[in-house]
């Protein structure tokens, strides 16, 4: 839902309003939490799978970096950042939101370091990463190019295929798994880029300078129950099984400026963004296992016919051929049992068209790399996690 806008410029209500919203928020208990998770994880035991944070006990006491922490302090062997229940939530949605982030962004930008090697007679993939574009938009605009050859179906599946795999031509079963790692990369691209609300911005605001503002202690739900004559609303119009809850789940609060629209600068714009921190953390798993799997292929590729080669991780190494398991698309989520999706709403501080065209025939969408499968796809415009998206 977009609010309507008040002007072009902030008024003093807004002003004070936001500055309410922003300066409630708790940064202290954000890094004392990411401080003390990255000690717990440090002491943890080596075979503490089940309950690792509490396993550093199995630490010898000299050895644990929590102790050798208050040290450099100079507090007491026992002293620990102090961690508020309240803020452990808030912490948790807002690392799994950045670590999806990251996640998309590592695998576009390899994708493209990898495609623009195929060009070159000696490529050094470290190099192009280093030396590649800085604006997303750029790195999008290179993945389009790359895949709008009449050879891209077989280019990519030299990316995320191992090249022994290939040599048989390319199968059902190749050609499936190489159509849920190009799903995976379109929904990387995304999130990144051309999402008619501001997620690439909340990830951006909490890399630098964690300019936004957590919260769970947010509910927002739609009533079908209409106001009484005295203008109230019972309690259990908002509880009850007619309600339809918006915000029930840890909420993201970003304040960013509008994208541009026909060239013409915008405002700024208030987004919430409702997080589900399994959905999200499995989103940001099945990326990660898509980079996995395409690093271990240049890896491979690189050091193969090579003696004393190093230890390869088996994490990526082709899951889809064994055993036959399955492996789920971006839609996954929707058909496991996931009904509840998150949820965005935008609020306009300044003067905004009505309606926004579609950003997303600028990504990698309109030179498709789905190409194996028979089946449709959905459009492309209601890739990300589903839910209402106002406006859109």
């Amino acid at each position: 839902m977009y609010l309507p806008p008040a002007g072009p410029n902030l008024t003093t209500e807004q002003r004070q309003e936001l500055d309410d919203t922003f300066l409630s928020s708790d940064p202290y208990g954000y890094f004392s939490l990411r401080i003390g998770m990255v000690l717990r994880w440090a002491d943890c035991g080596g075979d503490s799978k089940t309950h690792p944070v509490m396993a550093n006990e199995d630490v010898p006491d000299q050895d644990k970096k929590a102790k050798k922490f208050a040290q450099f302090l100079g507090q007491s062997d026992s002293f620990f950042p102090d961690i508020s229940p309240k803020s452990i939530t808030t912490q948790v949605a807002t690392d799994a939101y950045a670590l999806r982030h990251h996640a998309a962004e590592s695998l576009v930008r390899l994708t493209a370091a990898l495609s623009s090697g195929m060009k070159v007679a000696e490529p050094c993939v470290w190099e192009a990463l280093s030396t590649g574009p800085n604006q997303l938009d750029q790195v999008v605009e290179q993945l389009q190019e790359f895949f709008s050859s009449p050879e891209a179906p077989m280019k990519f599946a030299r990316l995320v295929l191992r090249q022994h795999d290939l040599q048989g031509g390319m199968t059902e079963q190749l050609a499936s798994a190489s159509n849920v790692f190009a799903d995976w990369l379109q929904f990387a691209i995304d999130l990144l880029a051309g999402h008619e609300l501001q997620l690439n911005a909340a990830h951006n605001k909490v890399k630098h300078g964690l300019s936004v503002r957590a919260r769970d202690d947010l509910k927002v739900s739609f009533a079908s129950t209409p106001p009484s004559a005295d203008g109230t609303i019972p309690l259990s119009a908002l509880t009850g099984p007619d309600a339809l809850d918006i915000f029930d789940r840890p909420v993201i609060e970003v304040l960013a400026q509008a994208p541009r629209v026909a060239g013409h600068r915008q405002g700024l714009e208030l987004t919430q963004l409702r997080v589900d921190v399994p959905a999200i953390l499995a989103e940001a798993y099945m990326i990660v296992w898509t980079h996995g799997a395409m690093f271990h292929v240049a890896a491979a590729r690189h050091f193969g016919g090579r003696p004393n080669l190093p230890p390869q991780s088996p994490g990526a190494l082709a899951p889809w051929l064994s055993g036959g398991r399955t492996t789920p698309s971006p839609y996954f989520c929707q058909g496991a049992g996931r009904d509840e999706v998150p949820t965005y709403q935008s609020s306009r501080w300044r003067a905004c068209p009505a309606s926004r065209r579609n950003r997303v025939s600028r990504l990698i969408c309109s030179a498709r790399i789905h190409w194996f499968c028979n089946a449709q796809r959905p459009r492309c415009s209601r890739r990300y996690e589903g839910g209402v998206s106002a406006g859109a």
